[in-house]
C-alpha cells in the first residue's frame, strides 16, 4: 500500500515508528483518519486500528484499503473503545482539549492519548503545549524527512497523555 495523500494532510511515516512502544499489540483509534495513511503505518505495530472519519471523500480510500472506518463526527458522536487514541486535527484550537476531555471522561479508558502537531505550523506547537500543561504527559519530538517541499520535513510533535485507572476504581 502507498500513501493516498501528501504532506501536510497525513502524519509522517516516522510518527508510527516513534510511537510503536505505545501502540504495540494495542487497539488504536485514529480520530479523523482521512484516507488511512497513518492507519496503514500504525497497523504495522498495533493489534487493530480503527478509524473515525466524517468526510466520505476522505474515508472511502481507507475503506477500500480494508480498514475499519466508523463514519461519525468525533465532536458529536460516540467514539469507539480503544487502548490508544491518536489525532492530529485540522482545527487544534477547537479540537485538542475537547477530544482529550471526551476520551478521559470514558470510565472504561485506561490507556494513552497521542496528540500530533507539526512544529512548523502554527497553532500546533501552542496547542500541544497547552494540552501538556493542562493534562500532563510527555512531549516527543519526531524528526521527519519525506521530501523537499513545504512541510515534507521538520519536527513532528507528539503530546503523550496516559491514564492509568487504579483497579479499585475500575
Amino acid at each position: 500500500m502507498s500513501p493516498h495523500t501528501t504532506t501536510p494532510y497525513r502524519s509522517p511515516e516516522s510518527v508510527s515508528h516513534a510511537i510503536k512502544d505505545l501502540i504495540q499489540n494495542k487497539v488504536v483509534c485514529e480520530l479523523g483518519c482521512a484516507e488511512g495513511d497513518n492507519m496503514m503505518f500504525m497497523s504495522r505495530y498495533a493489534k487493530k486500528v480503527i478509524g473515525v472519519e466524517l468526510d466520505p471523500k476522505r474515508y472511502t480510500p481507507a475503506q477500500e484499503r480494508g480498514f475499519e472506518i466508523i463514519v461519525a463526527d468525533y465532536l458529536h458522536d460516540p467514539i469507539p473503545e480503544a487502548d490508544v487514541y491518536y489525532f492530529w486535527p485540522n482545527l487544534p484550537d477547537r479540537d485538542n482539549e475537547f477530544l482529550i476531555e471526551k476520551i478521559l471522561s470514558k470510565d472504561s479508558f485506561n490507556g494513552t492519548i497521542i496528540v500530533g502537531g507539526d512544529s512548523g505550523f502554527p497553532p500546533d506547537p501552542i496547542t500541544i503545549n497547552k494540552c501538556l500543561l493542562k493534562f500532563g504527559g510527555d512531549l516527543r519530538k519526531v524528526p521527519f524527512n519525506e521530501g523537499s517541499n513545504a512541510r515534507q520535513s521538520g519536527i513532528f510533535l507528539l503530546a503523550i497523555i496516559s491514564r492509568q485507572v487504579h483497579p479499585s476504581k475500575a
